[in-house]
């Protein structure tokens, strides 16, 4: 049944320049389109552990939090930089990291419209079926 899925892993590359620091940010990155349940499962935990579960943390605090757990979460592979930065953690730039969030986005809605296209495309007495 997967194997009729859209491919989860893409590439995307930055050039960016911190807004704070100017330091430039160059680099490909490998990320999931989507995840699985465990995937989100994971991503809900980190966001969990990243508000160190506050009852009502602040705008701030839940960006934060939400912006770290995705990336950290989504992206499978990248430059230096970003494996360095223990998952964005020590970037002090929040427009690079804004980038990178962004970029996983637009992944998951190409990933959608795809998945959407190739519906469209299957004739509808073509249904997976239990084996």
């Amino acid at each position: 049944m997967y194997d009729t899925l859209p491919k989860n892993e893409r590439a995307f590359d930055v050039d960016v320049v911190g807004d704070t620091t100017g330091v430039h940010y160059k680099g490909t990155f490998t990320a999931k389109c989507i995840l699985n349940m465990a995937g989100r499962h994971a991503m809900e935990l980190e966001k969990t552990r990243l508000m160190s579960d506050y009852a009502n943390p602040s705008a701030g605090l839940a960006g934060i939090s939400i912006t770290l757990a995705t990336l950290r979460s989504k992206i499978v592979e990248g430059p230096a930089w970003w494996k360095d930065s223990d998952g964005g953690a020590t970037i002090i730039d929040d427009n690079v990291l804004l980038r990178l969030y962004d970029e996983v986005n637009k992944l998951e809605n190409a990933w959608r419209k795809d998945l959407k296209k190739a519906a469209e495309d299957t004739p509808k007495g073509n249904v997976q079926k239990e084996s």
